[in-house]
C-alpha cells in the first residue's frame, strides 16, 4: 500500500486538555494558559460614579444652580434673539432688547407678589385683634371639658409621683409656668423673620444677576458657540450628529416646558381672581396675578397662596369658616392644576410617564431646594434627552418614556 502523504502527528496530552476547554471571549481558540477571572461587573462602579455625581451636585449648587437656568433661559428666548437679528443687524443689541424684556416681565411679577405681601403685612395688626377677639368669645367656662381633664391629668401626675417616692398625696395647686409672653415671642419671631428673609432676597438677587449674565453671554455668542460646542466632538460624524440633536431637542423641550407653565399659571390665575371676586374679596385682579407668580415654583408656590388666600379671607368676613373654605378651595386648585394638569401636560409634551416627572421633581427639590423645584421640570426633560442621544444610557430614556 502506498505510503500516506498528509501522516498525522499524535497530539500531545497538553494540546487535548486546551481544544476540550471552553473558548473565552478575546482568546486564542486553543489557548493553553491557565482560565482568566471573568471581567467584574461594572453595577458597582456606577453605583459609585452616580453617588459621586450627586454629592457633587449638592456641594456646588452655588456654581451650578446659576448656570443651568441661564443655560434655559438662553435656549428659550434664543429664537426672539434670532427673529431680532433680521432686523437689528446686530446680535448683542438684539440680545440686550430681549433680555430687557425678560427683566421687564419678571420685575412686573415681583411688583406684583411684592405688592401683596407689603398690603398683607399693613393689615397684620388687624388680623391680630380680630384674632383676640375670637379668643376673648370663644373663651371656655370655668367647669368646661378642657379644663376638667387638665386638672384630673394633674392630679394623676400627683398621685404617680407620691406611690414613686412614698411621700403623702396633697392637693397643692400647680405653680404658674414662668416664660416669655406671647408678644415676646412673637417679637423674636419677626425679627429672625427679619434678618434671614434679607439674606434669602440678597442671595436670590445675586444669584438673579449671574443668571442673567451667563444667558447674555450665550447668546451673544450666536452659532459660534453653538459649533464650537460640537466641535467638542471632534470628527466622529456620529458623535457631532448626536450633539447637534440632542442641543436642538434640548432647546425645543424647553421652550414646551415654559408653553406648559404659561398655560398652568393662566389656568391657575384665573381661577384664583374669579374665586377671589366672587367671594368679595378686593384686589382680586392682583391676587390671580400673584396666584400665577407663585405656581412658578412647585408645591411651594402654593403652599404660599394657600396661608395668604386663608389669611386674606379672614380678614375681610372675620370667619374661621370662610378663611378654611377659601383654604380648601385653594388646596384642590393647586392639586388638580398645579400637580396633575402640570404632570400631564408635561409627560404628554416631553413623552415622559408622569411618575418619572413627579420623582424627578422630588430628587431635585431635595438636592437644590426652591431652585430645585422651579428647574426640576426641565432638568428632567434635559435628561431623558441627553440619555436618548447616548450610546450608554439609552436605556435610562425608555425607562423615562411615556
Amino acid at each position: 500500500m502506498p505510503s500516506n502523504p498528509f501522516p498525522l502527528k499524535p497530539a500531545s496530552p497538553r494540546a487535548v486538555v486546551a481544544k476540550l476547554r471552553p473558548r473565552e471571549a478575546g482568546a486564542a481558540p486553543y489557548a493553553t494558559g491557565p482560565l482568566q477571572p471573568p471581567p467584574r461587573s461594572p453595577i458597582a462602579a456606577t453605583v459609585l460614579a452616580t453617588i459621586g455625581v450627586v454629592g457633587m451636585l449638592w456641594w456646588g449648587q452655588r456654581f451650578f444652580v446659576p448656570v443651568a437656568a441661564g443655560l434655559m433661559l438662553a435656549m428659550l428666548v434664543a429664537p426672539w434673539v434670532v427673529w431680532l437679528e433680521r432686523g437689528l443687524r446686530s446680535r448683542v443689541v438684539s440680545t440686550l432688547a430681549v433680555m430687557a424684556v425678560v427683566v421687564g416681565i419678571g420685575a412686573l411679577g415681583l411688583w406684583a407678589f411684592g405688592g401683596q405681601i407689603g398690603r398683607m403685612a399693613e393689615r397684620m395688626p388687624e388680623m391680630i385683634e380680630l384674632v383676640a377677639e375670637r379668643m376673648v368669645k370663644n373663651r371656655p367656662e370655668s367647669d368646661s371639658v378642657l379644663r376638667r381633664s387638665r386638672d384630673a391629668l394633674a392630679e394623676l401626675d400627683r398621685a404617680a409621683q407620691s406611690v414613686a417616692t412614698g411621700a403623702p398625696l396633697r392637693r397643692v395647686r400647680p405653680p404658674a409656668q414662668q416664660g416669655p409672653t406671647i408678644t415676646e415671642e412673637a417679637t423674636v419671631l419677626v425679627r429672625d423673620t427679619a434678618v434671614s428673609g434679607s439674606s434669602v432676597l440678597l442671595k436670590f438677587m445675586a444669584d438673579l444677576s449671574v443668571i442673567l449674565f451667563i444667558a447674555f453671554f450665550v447668546l451673544s455668542g450666536g452659532e459660534r458657540l453653538t459649533s464650537r460646542f460640537i466641535n467638542l466632538w471632534g470628527h466622529n460624524p456620529r458623535g457631532r450628529c448626536r450633539a447637534d440633536r440632542a442641543l436642538r431637542e434640548t432647546s425645543r423641550q424647553i421652550r414646551l416646558y415654559a408653553g406648559t407653565l404659561l398655560v398652568t399659571n393662566t389656568v391657575i390665575g384665573v381661577a384664583v381672581w374669579l374665586a377671589f371676586w366672587a367671594t368679595g374679596l378686593p384686589d382680586a385682579a392682583m391676587w390671580g396675578l400673584t396666584a400665577a407668580v407663585l405656581h412658578l415654583v412647585p408645591y411651594l408656590g402654593m403652599a404660599v397662596l394657600v396661608a395668604l388666600g386663608a389669611a386674606e379671607t379672614f380678614l375681610v368676613h372675620g370667619t374661621l369658616g370662610a378663611a378654611a373654605g377659601m383654604a380648601i378651595y385653594l388646596v384642590v386648585l393647586s392639586t388638580l392644576v398645579g400637580t396633575a394638569m402640570t404632570a400631564w401636560l408635561q409627560s404628554r409634551a416631553a413623552k415622559m410617564n408622569a411618575a418619572a416627572v413627579f420623582l424627578g421633581l422630588v430628587f431635585w427639590g431635595a438636592l437644590w431646594g426652591v431652585w430645585g423645584l422651579f428647574l426640576g421640570p426641565a432638568l428632567i426633560v434635559v435628561i431623558k434627552v441627553i440619555a436618548q442621544n447616548s450610546r450608554t444610557a439609552h436605556r435610562v430614556a425608555r425607562l423615562m418614556a411615556g
